[in-house]
């Protein structure tokens, strides 16, 4: 069956799945906001991002490390990747196991601390973006190629611990008794603080109300000019200057409709 809008399909889920929750509108509201989040991690993979991708990782605010903000996906670029075929592994596949493992076959993580995932479980769930160790210079994933009757192909990705672009989802509504459109202000200021927090470019306004982009430099200067020059700029830059502590945001937003929206600041 089709929806109009993704409001219509709201509807149907309060009253025939959510019917039993105290707030079955907003029980209906948080599992699109969930499938939402499951259709950008796909978008993600078929675009090849994949070993790229954390999922759920505390980013922290820029120049002020101890505030640390928790987003759907952050994008890091990509500092080892070794594909591993690994036999006689039966399942669960936790991350010890598997550093077991590869320590026979290349022992390039030997120095690094183990962390408590589960790659494969008994039940023969899978997880995405599995942390399965890390040290100073990052974490390290284990994604899944092949599994085999006997065997198991696996990627092992490093991940630097700085993002270059983070997503972020947000499921928005239109409220009972709202007649102009979705309440979106709050859900909006949200995305719009952690935007504006973790990466070094910076807006301003000018005394005429003319937008700026504000990125400091290393040795303590301002480079400066108009906000959309300035992320063209920064965005097709190869500059180590510029793309330092950069951070591009992407909000993937649902409203009446699902759309993607490249966004930096949620303007």
């Amino acid at each position: 069956m089709k929806y109009q809008s993704v409001d219509q399909l709201q509807n149907m889920l309060t009253k025939d799945v959510f019917h039993y929750a105290k707030d079955s509108k907003k029980a209906a509201g948080r599992a699109l906001g969930t499938l939402i989040e499951i259709i950008t991690f796909y978008f993600l993979k078929t675009w090849g991002y994949a070993p790229s991708v954390a999922i759920e990782r505390g980013l922290a605010e820029y120049g002020n490390s101890k505030i640390i903000h928790n987003v759907e996906y952050s994008l890091h670029p990509i500092t080892v990747s070794k594909r591993l075929t690994l036999k006689g592994l039966k399942a669960p596949l936790t991350s010890s196991k598997l550093l077991k493992a590869i320590e026979k076959e290349s022992p390039f993580l030997k120095d690094c601390e183990s962390c408590n995932q589960t790659l494969l479980s008994k039940d023969g769930v899978l997880r995405n973006s599995c942390v399965i160790a890390r040290n100073k210079d990052g974490v390290y994933l284990c994604l899944v190629h092949e599994i085999k009757r006997n065997s198991i192909a696996v990627d092992i990705v490093g991940q630097g611990p700085s993002p270059y672009a983070m997503f972020e989802c947000k499921r928005v509504g239109i409220e009972e008794g709202n007649k102009k459109g979705p309440q979106t202000i709050e859900k909006a200021k949200q995305g719009a603080y952690v935007a504006r927090a973790v990466s070094a470019l910076q807006k301003i306004r000018t005394f005429s109300g003319e937008l700026h982009g504000v990125l400091p430099r290393r040795d303590g200067s301002i480079y400066t000019k108009p906000y959309e020059e300035m992320m063209a700029e920064v965005i097709a830059s190869a500059s180590a200057e510029l793309l330092r502590d950069f951070v591009l945001t992407v909000g993937v937003v649902s409203n009446h409709g699902t759309r993607l929206m490249q966004i930096d600041g949620w303007p």
